[in-house]
């Protein structure tokens, strides 16, 4: 048993090689970096790199055609396991791979109905499944009329983009309008790929998991992210799994009627109290794999089985109350939550307003006093304090996505960002993932 995987600089990647190194499978791992984490892992036999996809999509190919022919064993069967967006690329030029790997991968034309979070909208819309009223504008000034009457806050997003690059909250028309006219410069935006308008709706982030074969449901299985980074619009770093039926019986309906092979995340906001939208898909996997892979759900070993075998049985593992945290990343969540408090921010302000106010009508003495009252309750050191150590809870017996005892060696990881900045003189989670535009 053999498994290339792509993309080892993701602690996505780490999971399906331990996963699959755990289960026999010899593992070759690839990237565009030599620094990445999964190569460091004791379940990774051979490693190789390739050019960015993006960039240089024929090279990859040809790259990834020869590695496949090289590591074909001669008695076995060897899956090729993309993990990131080149999955796509994959999935779109699949016949190269046939009679070299094992792939089991959506359709080019599946992937793009979903990925793209235009058509996901549209389509969504059109089948009556619930996503947050959505502008996908066929030109810029289709985009400055929709703000007309649209509600705020709400979101303008790249409509192809990961790791939360590309989506930007914005609290006006005009703020709208600028970030609109920046994503368009800084990703070289045109036509067909012009930014969207999202209504920003209420509720908490969840992720459903799945796995399907051809249209049927295998898996399925949700987490809640309790810490993203930066706070609630990037990336989750701190999970638990949850009971989410509805949440998974919509992705279902969407996964199902397409056809869906293979595995996918969708995101979702909910509330608890009202019908859960969805917000995007990932047509591949997704950045909390560690999460399901720890709580039972191990979908590197079911995706390897499915392409080997071309089936899979349907698994319902026990729930589990395992937590799981992308290490370094969750603290500084919870740091960012508790610096970052909204309500004490404006009770600053209003502080400051005050004795602006206080100093323009010539009663200084008492305007000061005012404000040394006022400022003490908006800063409040031990209410922060306390709100620290209750956060800092959520934290306790949690799995690191990195660290294990028994495979140690992929904390050097952490050299992975210092590669990409001596390569590009500077780190940001567009180059991290792959997903820089030109301002980047």
């Amino acid at each position: 048993m053999k498994a290339i995987i792509t993309y080892a600089r993701a602690w996505s990647a780490l999971a399906a090689v331990r996963s699959l190194g755990r289960k026999g499978v010899e593992v070759v791992t690839g990237d565009e970096y030599g620094c990445a984490p999964a190569t460091f892992s004791r379940y990774s036999t051979a490693s190789f790199r390739y050019p960015n996809p993006d960039r240089e999509p024929g090279r990859f190919l040809d790259v990834l055609e020869e590695v496949c022919r090289r590591h074909r064993p001669a008695d076995g069967e060897l899956v090729l396991m993309p993990i990131h967006k080149e999955a796509y690329l994959i999935a779109r030029h699949r016949e190269r791979f046939e009679g070299l790997a094992k792939l089991a991968l959506p359709r080019f034309d599946q992937i793009e109905r979903v990925h793209d979070k235009g058509t996901l909208g549209e389509y969504a819309q059109a089948i009556g499944l619930p996503v947050p009223r959505t502008v996908v504008p066929s030109s810029p000034e289709e985009f400055r009329k929709a703000l007309d009457g649209f509600p705020f806050p709400a979101f303008v997003k790249v409509r192809r983009s990961a790791a939360a690059v590309g989506v930007r909250k914005v609290a006006s028309p005009a703020e709208a309008l600028a970030v609109f006219d920046e994503f368009t410069r800084d990703f070289g935006l045109g036509a067909g790929a012009w930014p969207i308008l999202q209504e920003g709706v209420p509720g908490d982030d969840y992720c459903a998991t799945f796995l399907f074969e051809r249209g049927e449901r295998r898996a399925a299985m949700t987490y809640h992210n309790l810490r993203s980074f930066p706070a609630r619009s990037g990336t989750g770093v701190l999970r638990e799994t949850v009971e989410a039926p509805e949440i998974e019986e919509i992705g279902t309906e969407l996964l199902g009627r397409l056809g869906w092979h293979g595995v996918a995340e969708i995101d979702f906001r909910w509330d608890r109290k009202s019908t859960p939208q969805m917000i995007e898909v990932n047509p591949r996997f997704w950045g909390g794999l560690p999460q399901a892979v720890e709580a039972g759900w191990d979908y590197p070993w079911l995706l390897y089985r499915l392409a080997v075998d071309g089936r899979v049985d349907a698994v319902r593992p026990p729930r589990s109350d395992v937590r799981t945290e992308a290490p370094g990343m969750a603290l500084l969540a919870t740091l960012h939550e508790v610096i970052h408090d909204a309500p004490k921010m404006e009770a600053m302000r209003k502080a400051y307003d005050t004795l602006q106010a206080g100093y323009v009508r010539g009663h200084r003495r008492l305007a000061l006093r005012r404000f040394a009252n006022e400022f003490k309750g908006a800063v409040d050191l031990g209410g922060r304090w306390r709100r620290l150590r209750t956060l800092l809870k959520d934290h306790r017996n949690s799995v690191s996505d990195v660290f294990r005892w028994e495979d140690p060696l992929p904390v050097l990881g952490v050299l992975y960002p210092l590669a990409v900045f001596l390569k590009h003189g500077k780190v940001s989670t567009g180059l991290l993932v792959s997903e820089a535009g030109k301002g980047t």
